[in-house]
């Protein structure tokens, strides 16, 4: 895949198309859906688990992560900067990245045994759909470069879905806040700043699914509580 410039921006995981503008524009399906309970004490701006769990849910275990979604990412510029057209990614770091929420959810969903990652989609009961949303950076290019702090935010909808069926069992959207958010635009091996946001998401999918399943046991965490959506 060849490196693109285009004057929307931005790949983490694999190079897709971007839109620059002043907001984030993303509800999640399952918001209002009365079939889906919205999760407290989550870790994650908002967490969406099924109320109509399959009889044999409970004993899902083989994870499959897809690739994720870059279709329709958003990069959300510092208030009056005009678009950087400068943000692209190769397929170094398409690889790069890749590997990382890979390798992340691996170890947290992996966490205690309670799944297993498994190579092949057709050897999942469930698949992790992961969808990039939108980039915030809060200083421009030029900021940066004259010395500014490169922080910034990123948002992600992850959606656990049931391989045979394809309905969403759980879905987590959540921003997270790291000190390098350009650590997403030049991209390097093991950055821990794009690596500790996997891995915080996939903390967050794993409690949402052990909720659902009924398996949560984390004597450490405060309980995931749900409530009807109104």
């Amino acid at each position: 895949m060849a490196t693109k410039k285009i004057a929307v921006l931005i790949a983490t995981l694999v190079l897709a198309a971007c839109t620059q503008t002043n907001e984030v524009s993303y509800t999640p399906p399952e918001k209002g859906d009365p079939e889906y309970m919205k999760g407290k004490n989550t870790r994650a701006d908002a967490l969406y688990i099924s109320s109509d769990t399959e009889p044999d849910g409970r004993d899902f275990r083989n994870v499959y992560v897809e690739p994720a979604d870059l279709s329709d990412i958003r990069i959300i510029q510092p208030e009056g900067a005009s678009a950087d057209e400068e943000w692209a990614v190769s397929d170094v770091e398409d690889e790069i990245l890749q590997k990382a929420i890979i390798r992340e959810f691996t170890h947290t969903l992996g966490y205690q045994s309670a799944y297993n990652i498994v190579e092949q989609r057709d050897q999942a009961e469930i698949v992790v759909h992961t969808t990039v949303v939108a980039i915030h950076p809060y200083a421009t290019r030029s900021e940066v470069e004259a010395g500014a702090k490169s922080g910034g935010a990123i948002t992600a909808s992850i959606a656990l879905v049931n391989a045979s069926t394809g309905a969403v069992m759980v879905r987590s959207v959540d921003t997270k806040s790291t000190d390098n958010i350009w650590a997403f635009h030049q991209v390097n091996n093991d950055e821990p700043g794009y690596a500790l946001i996997f891995r915080t998401w996939g903390n967050s999918i794993r409690r949402g699914m052990l909720q659902l399943q009924g398996r949560s046991t984390d004597p450490l965490a405060q309980p995931v509580l749900v409530k009807k959506q109104q």
